[in-house]
């Protein structure tokens, strides 16, 4: 009598009972044999998370330069293409300013290792200037030869804009690589390691 009361009581604790030893039994195999759902989705979490950090970065500056510079400019008249003799002029113009180097996170590229699901590759793209500030230029020194005031003065603010391009800043992009790439692998480290501390990172430079 009490097992048909069992059976047909409204909760059907006997369905209950059976779903709990299935669920039971499904996680022990998953365990077993190291493939457990819980697992795949704390992977997929974890993967979903790196990438998300990665994409929320924009223009990333890792290295401030106080940059002091002397930048020159020559020139002389002309006269039917060729120069005019002892018509040169050169003036001599001192540069200061802050320059912040780094990379563009849009082209940062995250790769996860096909071996390792907690290993990903991290290729950085080019270092470029993302700031430049507190620009100040002045003359210190100008100079001539003897027939150089038949030349036009040299135009200061144009030698200016060129020491600030950035066919000019490149070189020190290059003074300063490896310390650049130091800096980004110091930078990335410390970011992803906040959502995993035990993940592997490996860098490439493009």
């Amino acid at each position: 009598m009490m097992v048909r009361k069992f059976f047909k009581a409204k909760i059907h604790l006997w369905v209950v009972c059976l779903i709990g030893l299935l669920v039971i039994s499904i996680t022990l195999v998953g365990v077993f044999f190291g493939k457990s759902k819980m697992f795949d989705v704390f992977e997929e979490s974890n993967e979903t998370q790196v990438v998300t950090a990665m994409k929320k970065q924009k223009e990333v500056a890792v290295l401030g330069l106080s940059v002091t510079d002397i930048y020159d400019k020559s020139q002389a008249t002309t006269f039917f293409g060729l120069d005019v003799p002892f018509s040169e002029k050169t003036s001599y113009l001192k540069g200061t300013f802050d320059a912040k180097l780094g990379f563009d996170g849009k082209q940062v590229k995250i790769k996860q290792s096909k071996v390792d699901d907690n290993k990903y590759t991290i290729i950085i793209p080019s270092f470029v200037v993302v700031g430049i500030s507190n620009p100040k230029f002045e003359v210190v020194d100008s100079k001539g030869e003897m027939l150089s005031f038949v030349t036009e003065n040299i135009d200061t603010h144009d030698l200016a804009n060129k020491a600030m391009s950035d066919k000019t800043l490149k070189k020190y992009i290059k003074m300063n690589k490896e310390w650049l790439e130091e800096q980004s692998q110091t930078y990335y480290e410390g970011l992803l390691r906040k959502i995993d501390s035990n993940i592997k990172l490996e860098f490439k430079f493009e």
